[in-house]
């Protein structure tokens, strides 16, 4: 072999053994990287590793329902979906915008924004409906095997509704989109409603779609438990139904209505117009505070109950009287006037100040008694001080310091002006005037709140009851609130409002309200009402006081409330108030010659007289209707309707057939099926 050849072959060796070489280098470098990476810098690898699969996810439980006081929902949760999305998954986000856009409620821009977020995980749409779903495919946003395109997914969701809307909305309250409790007994009893949360181990797919791991975790979720409320949903429709047409009928600006077991404190029914539905979402909060908590008010004439049962508690009499000055006197300067300028009282009793509600009386008694004992009286029945509901946002009202009870002070808080109250403590006040002296402290849970607290005398509160009652009678401020079969207690109130622009008393804006109940009963229920700011005729008289009496009869009703027994000239046995109607409505049937409401429509018929031209409606039969459904065939006209009884409708005034106008009673007498 020559010396060329041979150098050429070690050449060739000497290369290929640098190549081996090289080769087991890299594969010594790559195995000690592994080595490396596997043993030393694993807790890193792990970390990033489980920041790309793994997660935390908190799981919600159903959120327990809200009940009325007879196991009616009123507001329940249900399972819905929602769309979500891993962005970094979606190449054609501006094309996927449109279609989501079109699908949903969403804009472009918004969809677009959400679809551009640098995250792995991201909400697109909370809660989608029915009909949002079904456009997933019409878009073809998802297919006809229901996948969706790559990026996006479904979560199931819980979702609060409210299948009554409105009905009781200030009570209940509402809640945001993660089903938290924001407002009244959502938020009150939020804890309860929501369960228990747990956050459990989750590992992501290759979209960043959570799949929970942990079922141990998942399993110690605990579902909400369902609260129940004192509230009575049949009560409230119905008071609910009176408030709107009497808002309707005064043009006031808000009104509320309160109804209250007087012995236990519950709350029966508690509406506010304007009201909400917290089905809708962006509600302003101004509509949907409970503003019979939560915002105070003079009371005017309303509060001389109080000064009434302060006078009597200390050594005072019925009898009593205080020179009415002719309708006006003068307090450091200031003259103190009747509400009414024609009225010119002389001698005034205590029984007789609050029956025609005299502003000169009540100032005189205020001042003679002394801001010390009125004071005190005040505090006594809660005022200035939050009732003890435990409903969130409830304030105290205000009573002046005792260092600015000057004597114009003391006379102007005499008739309820100069001292901030809400609903709800004038609700309770009037409950102790009538559940012999006890103080309660309101409950919205279907049992009572504690033990009452007497204030006043078994003695005091029947003679207050007593002085209540002249005010429902013939030259009475309050005549218009009797309700015929019971017997009537209570106070008008008309208070004048302060102008924020001036910070005078208005000339103009007024709350109207009155507070009573039926006497002589099981349950007490006392009813407090109020307008504020009506048109025209603006005293509580007028305009409160009627809402009262409608308010009762549905109370009445309701709770099957006994009439009074009266007897009857025409035989010696006692009749009830029902049994007096019977025998009334029995010769109006047959002189009216409709029994059976044969030729009657089956609903109201608007009619106009061809000879005289005079039009009316013209009444179906209602007949075997509830007083609900009943009340339902009448709604939306000016009648006037009287209820006696309890059951179903038996007989009716005028009789079916039988034409009525605006303004007309309709009196229905209700007897058990």
């Amino acid at each position: 072999m020559s010396t060329e050849v041979r150098n050429q072959a070690y050449s060739v060796k000497k290369r290929l053994t640098v190549v081996l070489l090289s080769c087991f280098s890299v594969a010594l470098l790559i195995l000690l990287r592994a080595g490396y990476i596997q043993f030393l810098n694993q807790p890193r690898l792990s970390s990033m590793a489980q920041r790309q699969f793994l997660s935390h996810s908190l799981v919600r439980p159903r959120r327990g329902s809200i009940l009325d006081r007879n196991g009616e929902p009123l507001a329940i949760s249900v399972e819905v979906f929602s769309l979500a999305a891993n962005p970094g998954k979606i190449s054609k986000k501006r094309e996927l915008a449109r279609l989501i856009a079109r699908a949903t409620d969403l804009s472009f821009g918004k969809a677009l924004v959400k679809l551009q977020e640098d995250r792995e995980f991201v909400w697109i749409k909370r809660h989608l409906s029915e009909n949002e779903l079904k456009k997933f495919k019409k878009w073809r946003i998802m297919d006809s095997d229901g996948d969706l395109v790559n990026g996006l997914w479904l979560v199931k969701e819980s979702k609060r509704v409210y299948p009554h809307k409105q009905l009781a909305s200030h009570v209940l309250g509402d809640v945001n989109i993660d089903s938290d409790g924001i407002e009244g007994a959502e938020l009150w009893f939020n804890e309860a409603l929501r369960g228990k949360v747990v956050s459990v181990s989750a590992v992501r797919d290759a979209l960043g779609r959570p799949t929970f791991i942990d079922a141990e975790a998942a399993g110690n979720v605990r579902d909400g438990e369902s609260v129940t409320l004192s509230i009575d949903s049949g009560l409230q429709y119905e008071v609910e139904r009176k408030l709107q047409e009497a808002l309707r009928k005064t043009q006031a600006k808000s009104g509320t209505v309160i109804a209250m077991n007087a012995s236990s404190g519950e709350i029966l029914a508690l509406a506010n117009e304007p009201g909400f539905d917290p089905n809708l979402k962006g509600i302003p909060s101004d509509r949907r505070r409970n503003r019979a908590l939560t915002d105070g008010y003079e009371p005017g004439s309303t509060l001389k109950s109080i000064l009434l049962a302060s006078a009597l508690g200390h050594g005072w009499k019925l009898s009593d009287q205080v020179w009415g000055e002719l309708g006006s006197f003068q307090v450091q300067n200031h003259r103190i006037s009747e509400a009414m300028a024609h009225e010119k009282f002389e001698w005034v009793s205590l029984k007789k100040m609050l029956q025609v509600s005299s502003n000169v009386a009540a100032a005189k008694v205020a001042l003679k008694l002394g801001p010390d004992r009125y004071l005190r009286t005040l505090r006594l029945f809660g005022f200035g001080l939050r009732t003890g509901s435990g409903f969130p946002g409830e304030i105290s009202g205000k009573i002046l310091p005792r260092k600015e009870w000057q004597p114009l002070a003391l006379a102007n808080i005499g008739f309820g002006q100069g001292i901030l109250v809400t609903p709800m403590q004038m609700t309770r006040a009037y409950a102790a005037l009538v559940n012999g002296g006890w103080l309660v402290k309101p409950s919205f849970l279907n049992r009572s709140n504690g033990e009452p607290i007497r204030i006043i005398s078994a003695r005091v509160g029947r003679e207050v009851l007593t002085a209540l009652e002249a005010v429902v009678q013939e030259g009475g401020t309050g005549v218009q609130a009797a309700l015929p079969g019971y017997t009537v207690a209570g106070k008008t109130g008309t208070a004048q409002v302060i102008d924020p622009r001036t910070g005078h008393y208005s000339k103009e804006k007024y709350v109207a309200s009155f507070i009573g109940f039926a006497v002589g009963v099981e349950p007490k229920v006392v009813i407090f009402v109020s307008l504020t700011e009506p048109k025209g005729l603006f005293y509580g008289s007028e305009t409160a006081a009627p809402l009262f009496r409608e308010v009762l009869a549905s109370v009445a009703n309701r709770l099957s409330l006994p009439p009074k027994v009266i007897p009857l000239a025409r035989d010696d046995q006692p009749k009830t108030v029902v049994d007096q109607l019977t025998l009334s409505q029995g010769a109006d049937l047959q002189d009216e010659g409709v029994a059976d409401g044969s030729t009657a429509p089956d609903k109201l018929t608007w009619q106009i007289e061809p000879a005289s031209g005079k039009p009316g409606w013209i009444l179906p039969s209602l007949v075997g209707l509830s007083p609900r459904e009943a009340t339902g065939r009448l709604e939306g006209h000016g009648f006037r309707l009287e209820v006696a009884g309890m059951g179903v409708v038996s007989a009716q005034v005028p009789a079916a057939g039988k034409k009525v106008a605006e303004g007309d009673v309709i009196r229905l007498l209700l007897t058990e099926p």
